[in-house]
Order: structure tokens, then C-alpha cells, then sequence
């Protein structure tokens, strides 16, 4: 196998989302009302957001690297050309993965990701989304693939 950053993609994304994880729960406290819930403190620095992004960044590097090598190793370099450019969802159902949810979270990830990398700052989509949720989606994708192979 050749050498590969892979590892090192699937490293940074672990400790970003147990980074992540440690800043929402310091960034919260338990009402004092007795009603339930939590009061949420403000960052000013943001830093729960941003490892969300380095989260969301790096599970797509991780993600393309894997399938890369996936493909290659099941198939040939050839077949891997073939499916260069096609989406997530197409590579991983040329590998066998058929799980429908599965598949729709990638859908998901695939489209946070895109957004993020390519942000386009005047083209509102009409969706709110919360970056430390997008990145629990992105950190399941990795760890689904992972334990599959």
C-alpha cells in the first residue's frame, strides 16, 4: 500500500469532534430555575464552530482517501478513474455498501461539505444549519465506514 495521509485525516477528525464535544459541554450550564435545560454561554472566539468545521473538513478528506484506496484495493486503478469524479454515494455502492440511511447521511454530509468549502455567502439556500450538528453527522459517516472495513 502506498503511503497515505488517511490515518492522520481520521486523527485530526477524532480529536477535533472530542474537542468539539468538551467545548459544548464547558459552554453549558444547567438552569437554575429547576425548569430543565441549560443556559449556553457565549464564545466569542467560537471555538466550538470551529473545530465543527475541521470536523466537517477533514471527514471529507478522510472520506475521499478511503474510498480511493477502497476501490483500488477491491478493484484496480482503472475502475478507480471510472468513479474519480462520481459521488460518494456511487463508490460506496460500487463497494457493496447498500444501506439506504447510510447512504442519505452521506447525501447529507456530501452537502454540508460542499456548502462549507464552497461557501457562497450570497446564496441563501433557505436552510439554518447548526455546524456541531453537521459534524456529529460527518463523524458518523467515518465511523460507519471504518467499522465496515
Amino acid at each position: 500500500m502506498p503511503y497515505s495521509n488517511v490515518s492522520m485525516y481520521k486523527e485530526i477528525v477524532e480529536e477535533a469532534f472530542s474537542s468539539m464535544r468538551s467545548l459544548i459541554e464547558e459552554g453549558r450550564s444547567p438552569k437554575n430555575d429547576g425548569s430543565g435545560g441549560y443556559v449556553i454561554k457565549y464564545d466569542p472566539s467560537h471555538k466550538s464552530f470551529k473545530q465543527s468545521m475541521i470536523v466537517v473538513v477533514f471527514t471529507g478528506m478522510w472520506l475521499e482517501a478511503k474510498l480511493h484506496q477502497d476501490i483500488i484495493s477491491k478493484f484496480d486503478e482503472a475502475t478507480f478513474k471510472k468513479y474519480d469524479f462520481k459521488s460518494y454515494r456511487d463508490k460506496l455502492v460500487l463497494l457493496g455498501i447498500t444501506d439506504s440511511e447510510y447512504l442519505g447521511k452521506v447525501d447529507s454530509f456530501k452537502g454540508t461539505r460542499k456548502e462549507l468549502v464552497h461557501e457562497k455567502a450570497y446564496f441563501d439556500n433557505g436552510e439554518i444549519k447548526t455546524a456541531q450538528k453537521e459534524a456529529e453527522l460527518a463523524y458518523e459517516v467515518m465511523v460507519y465506514l471504518n467499522n465496515k472495513g
